[in-house]
């Protein structure tokens, strides 16, 4: 078959029906004190005026919000309509990405004209919400209903891109977060958005090559970012090139660099140079009793799942999870392999984002379909539900069970709810999966349907309480 005439992935469909909070039928029974927002965000809209997006990291974004209080819920969903997205509108045709003109991408490319997508992940920070993507700033929507507001520099602190991804330091009640800055080399802005107080930039460094970098990972006192050899092919991106696969290109020869970047001073940084491999997710990261960074990775041998994103199916070599331990004094880095399952998306209890953690949450995968797995690092034993065959699946997010839970009897890191986005194929609809972390092979205690199919959300965020309600 044409690969043109292929019917897309059931997950690349635009969103067929945008709209604002509205009850949501419930299978099963809700906790009562399941209480908070889940916000989920991804591709929206994969064309433009009939055409399509070379790559999902091009599409505009949609956000998803599910309400959960007094065991039932609210659910809406909405497309990011950025300032760059409302430009297309008003002209009638495509202005950006792949589906632009060759003569207004190049004109894109030499102004540094970007549209804030916001196709990858959100933050909520001081009782606001934003749609994030790769490389532009911040994209606020509204709290009560998912309209699109206005892209935010943050009163002025970033002079540049923003990533998708920020973690958040527990103990210190703060968030870290990473923006890219290119002139003749590329460089790595560090950003810190306290729980009080104004956003601040806390320094940078200079990076090994003008790279894709997607994710990172903090300590309570520490950034690390695995920087892999996919390197951005300038020139094609100067040139306006309309196929996002090969704006970079797999350089094994170059290997990898870990860079450690002291939050107190990041001027301090140490390098470290490893064998090739590739990271796009990290679960957390922590120091040991010895001072010495464990942080545990989704690690793939090569970049071939950057076209695998675009076309899922794409065979690949799988992730698998790893762990790795730097020792910055003696500079020595150890990498093992944990688990020999495929595995994405890996998440801990928020409570201790930059802590030591003994449970991670993933998306797995076998030949007869997807689940989420709770991955006891202390023991190496896996525990799955496996949705039915064909169901897709994503990001888990625990949630912390509330007051009526004896999680006396469970290690703190079980006793979770946890969250994810599953399509169903044979009803053509999505719905969210509510699991027991203390059970999570018992399967959903409960599934929150949406009267139609979402698009792939890549991450997503809880707010708990009433934080939500502008």
């Amino acid at each position: 078959m044409n690969a043109l005439a292929a019917p897309p992935h059931p997950l690349h469909r635009t969103l067929s029906r945008p709209h604002g909070y509205e009850p949501l039928v419930i299978e099963g029974a809700l906790p009562e004190a399941l209480s908070g927002t889940l916000f989920r965000a991804g591709p929206g809209m994969f064309e433009r005026f009939g055409k399509p997006y070379a790559h999902p990291f091009e599409a505009d974004g949609a956000v998803t919000a599910v309400r959960f209080g007094r065991g039932v819920a609210h659910g809406a969903s909405r497309l990011v309509q950025s300032a760059a997205y409302r430009e297309e509108e008003e002209a009638g045709k495509p202005l950006y990405g792949s589906p632009a003109s060759w003569f207004r991408r190049v004109g894109n490319a030499w102004k540094g004209r970007i549209k804030t997508s916001g196709n990858t992940s959100v933050l909520h920070w001081q009782g606001r919400l934003f749609a994030l993507m790769e490389a532009g700033l911040p994209q606020e929507m509204e709290l009560s209903g998912l309209g699109t507001l206005d892209a935010t520099d943050l009163d002025g602190v970033l002079n540049t891109s923003f990533s998708a991804h920020p973690h958040r330091i527990a103990k210190r009640r703060t968030t870290i977060n990473f923006g890219l800055r290119y002139d003749k080399k590329m460089h790595v802005d560090l950003f810190e958005l306290p729980d009080a107080g104004p956003a601040k930039k806390l320094g940078s460094f200079e990076a090994p090559w003008m790279a894709m970098l997607h994710d990172f990972v903090v300590t309570e006192n520490h950034a690390v970012f695995v920087i892999g050899p996919a390197r951005l092919v300038l020139w094609r991106a100067l040139l306006g090139s309309n196929d996002f696969g090969k704006l970079f290109e797999w350089n094994p020869e170059m290997g990898v660099q870990v860079v450690v970047v002291p939050l107190a001073d990041p001027g301090a940084h140490k390098r470290f140079d490893l064998d090739p491999f590739w990271v796009w997710h990290f679960g957390n990261a922590y120091e040991n009793g010895s001072g010495k960074i464990v942080l545990d990775m989704c690690r793939y041998d090569d970049f071939g799942s950057l076209g695998a994103i675009a076309a899922p199916e794409k065979e690949l070599a799988p992730p698998l999870l790893h762990r790795m331990v730097i020792d910055p004094p003696s500079g020595d880095v150890r990498i093992e392999q944990l688990w020999d399952q495929f595995c994405e998306f890996p998440t801990i209890h928020p409570d201790l984002a930059g802590r030591a953690h003994s449970r991670l949450w993933m998306l797995s995968e076998r030949p007869e379909g997807q689940g989420i797995t709770r991955f006891s690092l202390d023991t190496l034993r896996a525990r799955t539900w496996e949705a039915p065959p064909g169901h897709l699946v994503s990001e888990p997010i625990p949630v912390p069970k509330t007051a009526g839970t004896d999680s006396a009897a469970f290690h703190l890191e079980n006793a979770v709810w946890v969250l994810t986005l599953v399509f169903d194929p044979d009803r053509d609809q999505s719905y969210i999966a509510v699991l027991d972390g203390e059970r999570p092979t018992s399967g959903p205690v409960a599934k929150v349907w949406f009267d139609q199919p979402l698009p792939q959300t890549f991450h997503g965020a809880w707010v708990r309480g009433g934080a939500t309600v502008s």
